[in-house]
């Protein structure tokens, strides 16, 4: 956990409760966003990586998830804080 995502899991919880509330998090559109706990694994792994360690491609890869959703997570969670 910590190696992938950089933090302890009761920081992660502790990020989850403060951001889960945002507005940027509960959209009215017909498609459905991804739980803010995945969001958050996928912007924190893709955070925790300098310089060009790691690309969209490499987390996208990692989370069984499409490049632009890893840039439409890290772009969610970076609008929440």
């Amino acid at each position: 956990f910590c190696k992938k995502l950089w933090v302890n899991p009761e920081l992660f919880d502790d990020i989850l409760d403060q951001l889960s509330a945002h507005p940027t998090f509960h959209s009215q559109s017909n498609n459905p966003q991804l739980p803010v706990a995945v969001q958050l694994a996928i912007f924190l792994n893709h955070a925790g990586h300098f310089g060009n360690a790691i690309s969209p491609d490499d987390v996208a890869l990692w989370a069984g998830v499409s490049v632009g959703s890893v840039i439409n997570c890290t772009n969610f969670v970076m609008v929440a804080i």
